[in-house]
């Protein structure tokens, strides 16, 4: 019996080959891909699909896993065809699976993970085949970031001094300073690292530090953003625009059209003193008969 075994277990063995020489396709099961979100949000629905071809063969079953835990099963001769095992995080919505996508509802943070499609051929082949896809679900913040510490006007050589905060997510949003439009260099970036709240969530601040420049200035205003984002499901900015005095490069001279007698010094010296005595003899005998 040992040696019957042994010589079928070569004969297989040695048409394979032959057939790998021919150019031959040996035909079987294939999972083709398995189509997760990369990202989803808490408290959404997510749809999970399994594209496989059976190649001919029969259909024995289709499980799916979180890490190394199944959580669904359908075998098409069992009855009920679809099995259900608990796992944190993982609510099946069995109206909505079967053998090609399962449902989950109501995903929260605990959701995370590696999700496997197993599929297996029955008789004769029982040839199995999987592939797995990553999903992070994410907490959104409540609120747009918060920009603190800036003041309503800024003079060249001031010290800017201000801190973005976004409170309350997971994972901690990745934040950004723009002055003017134009990203802030590395240099004046203050880092903080993320502050873990009781429940789970973070909150990530990052500050801005740097002196006022007249180039800080192109329009008279110095523009200062933050935006907060998380993976490819989150995306939000804060913006303050605070006035800017440059310094002046002389002596402002202005006149302001007050009289404040006297004789103008506009003409030449010669005629000042004949204008003046003009004046006054014209307005002699207006004095006298007051």
């Amino acid at each position: 019996m040992m040696l019957f075994q042994v010589s079928l277990s070569s004969a297989l063995t040695c048409l394979l080959f032959i057939a790998g020489l021919l150019g031959c396709t040996v035909e079987a099961l294939k999972v083709k891909a398995v189509n997760v979100p990369s990202h989803q949000v808490t408290g959404a629905s997510v749809e999970l699909e399994c594209h496989y071809d059976l190649e001919g063969d029969d259909l024995y079953s289709v499980k799916w896993y979180r890490g190394q835990h199944e959580f669904f099963r359908y075998v098409p001769g069992d009855s009920p065809a679809v099995q259900i095992f608990d796992l944190p995080g993982v609510a099946v919505d069995t109206a909505l699976s079967d053998e090609r996508k399962v449902t989950l509802r109501t995903v929260s943070l605990q959701s995370s993970g590696k999700y496997k499609c197993e599929v297996s051929a029955d008789a004769p082949s029982f040839h199995t085949e999987s592939k797995s896809a990553e999903m992070l679900v994410v907490d959104l913040p409540d609120e747009v970031p918060t920009i603190s510490g800036g003041r309503s006007k800024y003079h060249v050589g001031d010290e800017v001094h201000v801190n973005c905060t976004s409170a309350r997510s997971r994972p901690a949003a990745s934040l950004m300073w723009y002055i003017n439009d134009q990203q802030a260099d590395s240099r004046i970036l203050v880092e903080y690292a993320p502050v873990n709240d009781s429940d789970g969530l973070e909150t990530s601040r990052l500050g801005l530090r740097f002196v006022v420049g007249p180039r800080h200035f192109p329009s008279g205003e110095l523009r200062l953003k933050c935006t907060a984002t998380i993976a490819a499901v989150y995306w939000q900015s804060s913006e303050e625009s605070v006035e800017g005095q440059l310094p002046q490069t002389g002596p402002a001279l202005e006149s302001k059209g007050v009289y404040t007698g006297g004789c103008s010094r506009s003409l030449p010296s010669k005629w000042i003193g004949a204008l003046c005595l003009v004046g006054l003899r014209l307005l002699f005998p207006v004095f006298t008969h007051l």
